[in-house]
């Protein structure tokens, strides 16, 4: 019996059909905390940490059209006018429509079995129960496809939110998929250099900056973003700055240490009481990993939210936005096909995850970063 062919079964592919479904709801699932719980299952936090932040701000969206959208919409919001009596009104329009630079990519991954796997699918066939172990990894090797493709979607949609545009080459295939949003450049303001980095600590001034890039977006916007999203290596650059001890002491948030000159440190708490003080939104962070594939077996980790980067982060600000695939016969979101024969010989099958997505995002000027070291 063939790889291929086992997993075709009867009792396999009922299981793993089953498997594949629950871990699809659980990757669109925006609480996947209470999934998890109503599964009978205890959240990692570790787990969950890596999903958290792009469903409270850019959930799973499906939509069948191929194409899904070529333009924006933005829509005007501006207050109706004062007439006279017999005045004729004033005509304006709904709103404008804005270009968006770029196609929905497709993403894709498979897990070859080649003639090794097979003669050993052989061996194992012939005993008197084929290996729970062997059976578990074919199973979990299927399943692990998805989340792959997601990480894949996460990793455009943290360059779309700290950049403003996707431009993402990959190391295996050496395809590209480029998209531009029209953003605003007061969101994304000049590299902080020389004296202002956040790691001169004696110089830099990194609440100034946060207000102040706050303050653009909310001339812009007319509200205040939600949360400011850092590495933990950034928020430990912030809070060892001098400028930031000088706004904690004028807060009156710290004081020296009695019986010397020491004074109290700044750490997450209080800087983000002076951030409510202050007014600019709070600091959230964020520190998950991914791991790329550069060559056969070779990987290196990557990060999702870059080390020296922050992030603006609003209610509503957009989707994941999944669309169809032909390999789905039109049906939006992730495909998975357990098996497929490749060849005969030497004999080669595969089961594989494609989908169609990109980051979506209705409202353009609500995307707002900047690099700081």
């Amino acid at each position: 019996m063939s790889i291929a062919k086992f997993l075709n079964s009867s009792r396999v592919k009922t299981k793993l059909d089953a498997i594949v479904d629950n871990t699809h709801a659980f990757l669109v699932d925006p609480n996947k905390e209470d999934f998890l719980k109503r599964e009978g299952k205890r959240p990692d936090p570790k787990l969950l940490d890596q999903y958290g932040m792009m469903d409270q701000y850019f959930p799973v969206v499906s939509s069948d059209d191929f194409r899904v959208l070529e333009y924006l919409f933005e829509q005007n919001k501006a207050i109706a006018s004062v007439i006279a009596t017999g005045q004729e009104i004033p005509q304006t329009r709904m709103g404008r429509l804005l270009k968006i630079e770029g196609q929905m990519g497709k993403i894709a991954i498979s897990h070859i079995f080649g003639e090794e796997d097979e003669i050993r699918m052989m061996e194992l066939s012939k005993m008197q129960g084929m290996p729970k172990n062997f059976v578990d990894m074919l199973i979990r090797g299927v399943d692990s496809l998805q989340p792959r493709v997601y990480k894949t979607a996460n990793v455009l949609t943290w360059q779309c939110v700290t950049q403003g545009f996707v431009d993402y080459t990959d190391t295996r295939s050496n395809a590209a998929i480029r998209l531009r949003y029209q953003t605003y450049p007061e969101l994304f303001p000049a590299p902080l250099t020389g004296n202002a980095v956040w790691t001169d600590y004696e110089n830099a001034n990194g609440v100034r900056d946060l207000r102040e890039h706050a303050r653009a977006f909310y001339n812009l916007n007319g509200f205040y973003p939600d949360e400011t999203v850092m590495p933990q290596e950034l928020a430990d650059d912030l809070m060892s700055q001098a400028s930031t001890r000088d706004h904690a002491l004028a807060l009156g948030l710290i004081s020296a240490v009695p019986g010397t000159t020491v004074q109290a440190i700044v750490d997450e708490v209080i800087l983000n009481r002076i951030a409510e003080r202050l007014k600019f939104p709070k600091i959230r962070i964020y520190d998950a990993q991914y791991e790329i594939e550069f060559a056969p077996g070779q990987t290196v980790r990557g990060r999702y939210l870059p080390s020296h980067t922050y992030a603006f982060l609003t209610d509503g600000m957009g989707q994941r936005l999944f669309g169809p695939t032909i390999e789905g016969k039109g049906k939006p979101g992730v495909f998975v096909k357990v098996d497929e024969v490749l060849k005969s010989s030497p004999p080669e099958s595969r089961s594989y995850a494609v989908a169609r997505m990109f980051p979506f995002v209705p409202q353009p000027k609500l995307l707002a970063a900047r690099k700081v070291k």
